[in-house]
């Protein structure tokens, strides 16, 4: 019988030589275990880059969640009168918008106002939290990594802004 241009003595019933029968047992001798050998080597570099992609995921999240918290809370803040209230609506905002956010991050969040609360001036607002990345161990990059972001808003020059100790 002729497969593919090539004819083949076990096709027509010819016996195959020793030589040949000893070759295709070696063959496949010899492949045995490659499957094993090559989740062996291939399980812990399909690890790593699957934990480095976790550890970027939570980096990127973060730092996109701490932007929002510090516009809203700057923006939120730029709408109070007093300091006192626009850092309350500061820590209401950074509070609100990290609620979505890895643990570590939502215990060690803050945000402060960081120029001064005067008409006409912009507001800024600074939030910051740590990313525990202990869990992803294998990395070596176990420990504590701290992600600051900034926001401004401007404060109205015509509108009534008091200091807090007058009414």
């Amino acid at each position: 019988m002729k497969i593919l241009g090539k004819w083949s003595p076990h096709a027509h019933g010819a016996p195959a030589s020793p030589a040949h029968r000893r070759s295709g047992r070696l063959r496949r001798r010899d492949q045995r275990g490659t499957m094993a050998l090559e989740m062996v080597i291939l399980a812990p570099i399909l690890l790593i880059l699957f934990m480095f992609l976790l550890a970027c995921g939570r980096y990127f999240q973060t730092s996109s969640l701490l932007e929002n918290a510090a516009r809203d809370g700057a923006r939120s803040a730029s709408q109070a009168r007093s300091l006192a209230d626009a850092q309350a609506r500061v820590d209401e905002a950074v509070s609100r918008t990290l609620d979505q956010s890895v643990a570590s991050c939502k215990d060690s969040a803050s945000g402060t106002i960081t120029t001064a609360f005067t008409a006409g001036t912009p507001l800024s607002v600074e939030v910051s939290c740590t990313i525990d990345y202990r869990d992803l161990g294998l990395l070596g990059i176990g420990g504590d990594t701290q992600i600051t972001k900034k926001f401004s808003s401007s404060l109205d020059p015509y509108r009534g802004v008091r200091d807090g100790n007058t009414p």
